[in-house]
């Protein structure tokens, strides 16, 4: 399979998995509460298939040490910047992550074709409009900071990722440790799975493992095998698929100004991907 194939599979695969994001909101879990659950999942299951073929975690390195605090700092920056300012602010804000990899790749001298403008500005229009920001909550400074250290955060995430050479296995297990003890401290519904109904363990389940270790692998996918800033354009699919899984799930109505942002940002990042599978 060509790279490009590859890595766009794992941008699908993002988008997929992170449509599976409103289930925390369905299952009333903090955030830091859902990032536990994401962490455990790659913690258990890579554990157990470690024990069961012997393949050994090793020390992380410093490429891998590199990417999990940036995904970690980036995972705390979000969360805080959403209890600062709503979420709307801040997935724009996240969305400019694209930014950074775009100031690397200026400052290197890469050529930036005129499609991944275009496909940038339209997605973020898009989102924009999808999310109703005109509509969002009061101003914040707190928020502000906050979404400027998810932007910075996870940018440079997406840009140092694909140089961690490390199995993807290893990298996987070591984010999801980071992750754990993120939401570790502020768990409160651990020990209550005990007495939940079998659907909400089966909900629970279905969010850690689609949105924690099959998320992270997906990642690495895209980011192993395309440049960082045609991950960062392409990822901005994942507002308006959260947006599209949370009418059907939470049952959230969508205006017709939110569709159009929705088939906006979808057709620009769908153009993109497709240019970016016939160049290959």
């Amino acid at each position: 399979m060509k790279k490009t194939t590859k890595g766009l599979l794992g941008i699908i695969g993002i988008w997929l998995t992170m449509a599976l994001m409103p289930l925390a909101e369905l299952l009333q879990l903090t955030p830091f509460e859902a990032t536990f659950w994401r962490g455990l999942s790659g913690l258990l299951i890579l554990g157990t298939v470690g024990v069961l073929f012997r393949r050994t975690v090793t020390r992380p390195d410093r490429q891998t040490v590199r990417v999990v605090v940036l995904f970690v700092i980036a995972t705390v920056c979000l969360f805080q910047a959403t209890t600062a300012w709503g979420a709307s602010y801040m997935a724009l804000f996240l969305d400019l992550a694209v930014l950074v990899p775009l100031w690397f790749a200026w400052r290197y001298g890469a050529a930036i074709s005129k499609l991944t403008w275009f496909a940038l500005v339209a997605a973020i229009i898009g989102t924009a409009l999808a999310l109703r920001i005109s509509e969002g909550g009061e101003f914040s400074y707190a928020g502000l900071l906050w979404s400027f250290g998810a932007l910075l955060a996870n940018g440079l995430y997406i840009q140092y990722a694909g140089h961690a050479t490390q199995p993807t296995w290893n990298k996987v297990f070591w984010m999801s440790a980071g992750l754990v003890l993120v939401g570790l401290p502020y768990l409160t519904t651990a020990t209550s799975l005990t007495d939940a109904s079998g659907s909400t363990v089966l909900l629970v389940l279905l969010f850690a493992i689609g949105t924690g270790i099959m998320n992270f692998y997906a990642g690495f996918m895209a980011l192993e095998n395309l440049r960082p800033v045609a991950v960062g354009v392409l990822v901005l699919g994942v507002t308006p698929t959260i947006i599209i899984s949370s009418y059907f799930m939470l049952g959230r109505a969508m205006g017709v100004d939110q569709l159009l942002g929705v088939a906006l940002t979808l057709g620009a990042v769908l153009v993109f991907g497709r240019q970016l599978r016939q160049q290959q």
